[in-house]
């Protein structure tokens, strides 16, 4: 061995003890990753020790750093993707207006003084850039049917990485055995009337959101239909009216839109006055307009009907309960008189027989 290496090979023995020896530095960051959206800046800002020597950064997939802080300026190395965005001071570096292409993985190496007594460090940091959420547009369709397939769809023009959340009357809504939720597809199978609302489709990602409403119609009905009768006749025997009265029947159906009314008689077609009130009034004058009559609710949009009907019973004549009540009671007391009447012929007859068997016992 040369003798005259010996002492420069135990200096550097000596040197690599120490620096082996030593504490590395410690590095943190404000916040990490990095989250920005395209257009603005990218601020990387590092938390180590006062008493630094340099502060070098390097950036996703590059041999030379962006440059380095030492001396107390900024040393900025020519790379052509960040010509003319790099922004370099003691604790940060920024990268002004954010491109997609700078997404990744930053390293920062702190070369602390040596009279710290601490070592070289070196920690990544991750920037993630987004596109923001723009364009957010929802589409229903302008005729849902109940019992239907109903299609609701959310789009957007811009955004990266993004999730889409579905409302409905400010609640979230999530997949369930009629509705199937695919990120901006919703499809209810089959719908009800009470699916119809205001719903909402929020596009996010980690750096913006955007809403879009709209109001979901759905049509639905005629449901069978409620049919009731106001009747004038106050009959003792079933009768609905007597021959010169008119009777109102009145129809009632749950539709969207509001149905329309027809009416028939035993079957045929009858003209009603009020077809969109469902009110039909008959005007009675002969007892063979007695018979079935139908309510017809019907749903232009739907293009269904339900049908309910009701038997009116019309009489020339009819005793009313006051007047069968009179008859009753004049009955009794007719009775009552010939009880009465009865009863005085009899005690009339007693006393005629006693004023005649008296005379005979006389003579």
């Amino acid at each position: 061995m040369n003798l005259q290496l010996l002492p420069v090979i135990l200096s550097l023995a000596v040197f690599l003890s120490v620096a082996l020896s030593q504490d590395l530095v410690s590095i943190q960051f404000k916040s990490d990753p990095v989250l920005v959206q395209t257009g603005t800046d990218a601020v990387f800002t590092v938390v180590t020790v006062l008493q630094v020597f340099s502060i070098t950064w390097g950036y996703p997939g590059g041999v030379t750093p962006l440059g380095l802080w030492v001396g107390g300026s900024a040393v900025l190395n020519t790379v052509t993707q960040y010509q003319g965005r790099v922004t370099i001071t003691a604790t940060q570096l920024r990268i002004s207006s954010a491109q997609l292409g700078d997404a990744g993985n930053y390293t920062v190496k702190v070369d602390p003084s040596p009279t710290t007594g601490l070592a070289q460090n070196t920690r990544s940091i991750q920037l993630r850039v987004f596109d923001a959420v723009d364009g957010v547009t929802m589409f229903v369709p302008s005729v849902a049917l109940e019992g239907g397939n109903v299609s609701v769809r959310c789009t957007w023009t811009k955004g990266t990485e993004t999730s889409v959340l579905w409302g409905k009357g400010g609640s979230a809504l999530t997949s369930n055995s009629r509705v199937t939720i695919k990120g901006g597809d919703l499809v209810i199978n089959p719908a009800r009337r009470e699916d119809a609302g205001v719903y909402s489709c929020t596009v996010s990602n980690l750096v913006s959101a955007q809403t879009a409403s709209k109001t979901l119609t759905v049509y639905y009905g005629p449901d069978t239909p409620v049919l009731s009768k106001a009747s004038p006749a106050d009959c003792v025997v079933a009768a609905d009216a007597v021959v010169g009265q008119t009777i109102r029947l009145t129809c009632v159906s749950n539709s969207l839109p509001p149905a329309t009314f027809s009416w028939k008689y035993n079957n045929e077609p009858v003209a009603s006055g009020q077809p969109a009130s469902g009110v039909f009034s008959l005007q009675t004058f002969s007892t063979n307009q007695s018979g079935q009559y139908k309510c017809v609710a019907s749903n232009a949009i739907t293009g269904a009907t339900s049908e309910q009907g009701t038997d009116l019973a019309i009489v020339g004549t009819c005793l009313s309960a006051g007047a069968v009540a009179g008859i009753v009671i004049g009955c009794v007391v007719a009775l009552i008189l010939i009880v009465i009447a009865i009863v005085l012929l009899v005690r009339w007859k007693r006393v005629c027989d006693n004023v005649a068997l008296l005379q005979l016992t006389e003579d």
